[in-house]
């Protein structure tokens, strides 16, 4: 019998209370919030299953460790069994000593710019010049629109 997508969002919101979590809303599915689950020190992706095996793509795993990276979080990924209700971690063996002390403190300390450095691969000094921050003021939306207006309107010599 297959689940509904309502089933799924609340298995997902259950999941993440039983973590210590909140639930990202429409996770996924937009560009500002990534991943199933978050408080101020963990990022969690979720994949849950009806089935007795699960496929972890390598993907899944390093797009949550570059998205935990860049918001300063600890990566965590969890799998659910939903036939016998069992949540497990998923981690590389040097997190380890790092999720255990999140466990047992509640605090976790990000890396510091040289780990982003060298996940993204980046030459040296390269984070230290980064790109200019993106305004998103009224002020600055309304200025888009009207570039992308004036860039669309029709011409006055058009047969339309």
């Amino acid at each position: 019998m297959a689940r509904s997508g309502k089933f799924w969002y609340k298995n997902e919101r259950e999941v993440m209370e039983l973590l210590g979590m909140h639930q990202v809303p429409g996770s996924g599915n937009g560009w500002v919030s990534k991943e199933d689950g978050e408080n101020e020190n963990v990022l969690c992706q979720l994949k849950s299953t009806d089935a007795s095996s699960i496929r972890v793509q390598k993907q899944d795993i390093d797009k949550l460790e570059y998205h935990a990276l860049v918001s300063k979080k600890l990566p965590v990924f969890a799998i659910q069994f939903m036939m016998s209700g069992q949540v497990y971690i998923l981690m590389k063996p040097q997190d380890v000593t790092e999720v255990a002390k999140y466990v047992s403190t509640g605090n976790y300390t990000p890396i510091d710019s040289e780990g982003l450095r060298n996940y993204l691969g980046a030459p040296e000094g390269h984070l230290n010049n980064p790109k200019p921050k993106v305004k998103s003021s009224a002020e600055v939306r309304e200025a888009y629109f009207e570039a992308r207006r004036k860039k669309y309107e029709k011409k006055e010599n058009s047969a339309v």
